[in-house]
This record gives structure tokens, C-alpha cells and sequence, in this order.
């Protein structure tokens, strides 16, 4: 049991609340550092494609100063990175909030509410943060931190090096490639650490991690599949069943009963995990329709190369994120909610009865 003294010692280590800089760029214009502007706001891309989606009205609401901010680049002389979770602390001690998606993750966040740290170093020269809040994660890595980095990276000096997460991802490592960016040119940053560089070169989200820009996703759709992607005319087009079998929540739990009616509608089951990244984005880009319970595997709808796709959500919360049915109407792709039963103990694990798939 934790001794009174050491509670006590930990609400001090982690006490501190330092002042959040809600926008980078107005924080750049009154110290008189040059700001470039890299892509417009996403308003206009957007507010015409929530008007049948309450949530997604609300999504919009929650997050309107991101909708009317333009995309932004700034060098920051001495910026501090916190953590693996990529803070970023200004000279001044400020915070940046931009890229950290919800207030309250970062107030409540062990890396914001630290008073010093024990392990801190200094890197020369010009770096830019591939880090933000979940930036590893699959989804938040192709629609958040590459289209960051797709708008930013001619913009940046030839040698500038990254800051990215402990436990690289491979889809990580290979899609950098397609930016020509090699490992030699990553440092990791750890947990624990708190690192001062010479130069940040920041650049701000493009839009919101649930309302971003499909101009700019196309854009890195398009790299991507350039790079790694076989083109042949005799591959025949699928239409994909993403299985979360193995995942850790949101699963569909009656799918095997449920099997053969999703290969009736002429659906291939398929688990992701079962596949290397670069083998994923040849499947996705050879397919024409996708299902699937929400999760990350439906991003994945930004590779498919044949024009009005299908893409099917199986959700079983009344508020679903809107974040793909907004990517799918951007991409000019139709989109259709299925609606399950909540059941199971693992979050959002649900159980879809069979005549719900007669509407497809």
C-alpha cells in the first residue's frame, strides 16, 4: 500500500496547470514569427454533408473554431515535447491544444499536470512532431498525422528530422516511405522524456480528427497508393466484410451465425490483422464495397480506387462518431448506418439480427 507520504508526494508531482494556447497561429502573429498558411478551413468542405446526421451536427458545434481555422505552419524556436503522447510546451510554458482533439484529455493528462521531469535532453537542428493524442493508433495516423505532414513536408528544410511514438507500427514505418522519409531520419520519443529541439516546425490539424479535410486525404490516398499499389485489370473487384473478431471491443459477437448471410450479399470476411499493411491497401484498393462494425478498418474506404463505393457502418450507439460517414461523402462514396443491439461486456460489443441485413 502507498505510504501517506508518497499520495502525498504524487499530488504534488502532478499538480501543476499550465496555460493551454488554444491557437498557434495567433500565438506566432503576436510574437512576430512568420506563419504559412497550408490549407484552407474545412467549414465549407464539411457543413453541407451533416444535415440528414444529428451527432454530426453536434460533432460540428463542438468543434466550430477548428471548422473556420485555416491549416497553419510555424517554426518555434525551443519548443518542448512531452512524453510519447507528444505535448507540445511552448518557450513561454504554454501548452498547445491543436492536435489533442478534447480539452479534457490533456487537462486530465499525466503529461500535462507534471511539475518537472527527471530525463530531459536537447536536439539540434530542425525537427517536426509526428505525435499527437493517439497518433499510432490506425485510424488517427491516416486520417490526423499524415494529411498534417502531406500539406507541411515541402515546406520543410531538406534536413529536418521526425519525432515519433515508442513501438513503431509497420503501417507506420511503410507509409512514411512514400514520403521519403527512412528510419534513419525518426527519433523515437520515448516516455518519461521531455525533449527541447532547436526548431519545431508545427504544423495544426486540418480541420478536426472527426471532421477533416477529404481534399487533403485524397491527396494522401493517392501517394500512397502510387507507392505501393499493384495495378493489374484482370484483379477482380471484392466487396470487403472487415471482421473485428480479434479486436478488443466493439465487435459484432453473433458474427460467425451471421457469416454466411454477409457472403450471400457477396461480401468477403476478412480480419485485418491476418494481413500486412501494404497487402491491406492492395485489398482495399481492388475492392468497390466495405462493411463493417464502426472501427478503424473503415478508413481504410480512403484506398479504394473504384468510384461510388458502398460503405456500410454496423454501430450499436444511438451517437455514433460521424467521422465515417463524413470521410465517405467526401470521397464521393455513398453511406448506410446498420443499427445493432448493445450486448456483451467489452465496450461497444453489439449483436446485429440477421433481417437487419436485408436492407443491403
Amino acid at each position: 500500500m502507498m505510504s501517506f507520504a508518497k499520495k502525498v508526494g504524487k499530488r504534488l508531482y502532478y499538480s501543476s496547470s499550465p496555460e493551454v494556447c488554444y491557437d498557434i497561429a495567433e500565438w506566432a502573429y503576436a510574437k512576430n514569427i512568420d506563419i504559412k498558411t497550408l490549407s484552407a478551413p474545412v467549414h465549407d468542405e464539411v457543413i453541407s454533408l451533416l444535415s440528414d446526421d444529428i451527432p454530426a451536427q453536434q460533432e460540428f458545434i463542438s468543434h466550430k473554431d477548428a471548422m473556420f481555422r485555416s491549416q497553419s505552419l510555424v517554426a518555434i524556436e525551443k519548443a518542448f515535447v512531452r512524453d510519447t503522447v507528444g505535448f507540445v510546451e511552448l518557450p513561454d510554458g504554454k501548452i498547445i491544444y491543436e492536435g489533442n482533439w478534447w480539452i479534457e484529455f490533456i487537462t486530465n493528462h499525466p503529461s500535462y499536470k507534471k511539475r518537472f521531469y527527471l530525463r530531459n535532453r536537447y536536439l539540434k537542428g530542425n525537427w517536426y512532431s509526428l505525435l499527437c493524442l493517439w497518433s499510432s493508433e490506425y485510424y488517427h495516423w491516416f486520417h490526423d498525422v499524415l494529411p498534417r505532414l502531406e500539406t507541411a513536408l515541402e515546406h520543410l528544410p531538406n534536413d529536418t528530422k521526425f519525432l515519433i511514438n515508442e513501438d513503431l507500427r509497420e503501417y507506420q514505418l511503410e507509409s512514411l516511405k512514400a514520403y521519403g522519409i527512412g528510419i534513419n531520419q525518426l527519433e523515437i520519443q520515448p516516455q518519461g522524456l521531455r525533449t527541447c529541439v532547436e526548431r519545431l516546425w508545427f504544423s495544426t490539424p486540418v480541420g478536426h480528427t472527426s471532421l477533416g479535410s477529404g481534399k487533403v486525404i485524397k491527396k494522401v490516398a493517392g501517394r500512397l497508393i502510387n507507392h505501393f499499389v499493384t495495378r493489374t485489370a484482370e484483379t477482380p473487384l471484392m466487396n470487403i466484410y472487415i471482421s473485428r473478431k480479434k479486436a478488443g471491443m466493439r465487435r459484432l459477437l453473433n458474427e460467425d451465425q451471421l457469416s454466411s448471410v454477409i457472403k450471400d450479399k457477396g461480401y468477403e470476411v476478412i480480419a485485418l490483422e491476418d494481413l500486412s499493411w501494404v497487402q491491406q491497401l492492395n485489398l482495399f484498393f481492388h475492392s468497390k464495397e466495405l462493411m463493417g462494425p464502426h472501427g478503424v478498418g473503415l478508413v481504410n474506404m480512403m484506398f479504394i480506387g473504384h468510384k461510388n463505393s458502398h460503405i456500410t457502418e454496423i454501430t450499436a450507439q444511438s451517437n455514433t462518431v460521424p467521422c465515417y460517414l463524413v470521410l465517405a461523402r467526401q470521397l464521393g462514396h455513398s453511406f448506410r448506418r446498420i443499427h445493432a443491439l448493445p450486448l456483451g461486456e467489452r465496450a461497444g460489443d453489439m449483436y446485429l439480427p440477421p433481417e437487419s441485413l436485408d436492407q443491403i
